[in-house]
């Protein structure tokens, strides 16, 4: 074979290897985002048995809805014990939970769950509630109180945590 031929060769050679170029190219990022989309799909579980979506089974279903809040109507005011006179405490209460049918039973039982609430807080001593202690009970009990109600009337506790959003004692 002469060099003519041979780079006459080379020449026609050329255009195929950079048709090749290209392909391999368009092949490598069809590759990634084949591999992109599959490593998406496991992440979010919907591959089964895999990715962050698949929880252990004893996880509750309803820890993954978001909370709901709700603050009972108005603040409730009682006196109580305190020594030789009589003292007052002024408490906001606020309670959460993830499920709005137990807030709208919240609702329905209002004035039930206001009258279990005066009667605890108005049981209570000024010496306990003094203490960070002390508050941390009552927020308990008081979160106790409104589950019992609900309980009773709704079929479940329904309600998760309690708040007091203001406590003032005189």
């Amino acid at each position: 074979m002469s060099a003519e031929e041979a780079v006459v060769l080379e020449q026609e050679a050329a255009p195929a290897g950079k048709a090749r170029g290209k392909g391999l190219v368009w092949i490598t990022i069809v590759l990634l985002l084949a591999a992109g989309g599959a490593g998406g799909a496991w992440y979010a579980g919907l591959i089964p048995g895999t990715g962050i979506a698949n929880e252990p089974a004893d996880a509750d279903a309803t820890d993954r809805r978001q909370p709901i809040y709700h603050t009972l109507d108005s603040n409730l005011v009682v006196n109580f014990r305190g020594g030789s006179r009589t003292r007052y405490l002024q408490v906001g209460i606020e309670v959460m939970s993830r499920d709005p049918k137990a807030i709208e039973a919240l609702r329905s039982h209002n004035a039930v769950i206001r009258n279990n609430l005066i009667m605890l807080l108005s049981d209570q001593n000024s010496d306990a509630l003094a203490t960070r202690e002390g508050k941390e009970n009552l927020q308990r009990e008081a979160l106790a109180e409104i589950q019992a109600v609900l309980q009773a009337r709704y079929g479940e506790p329904g309600i998760e945590s309690l708040y007091f959003t203001s406590f003032v004692m005189q």
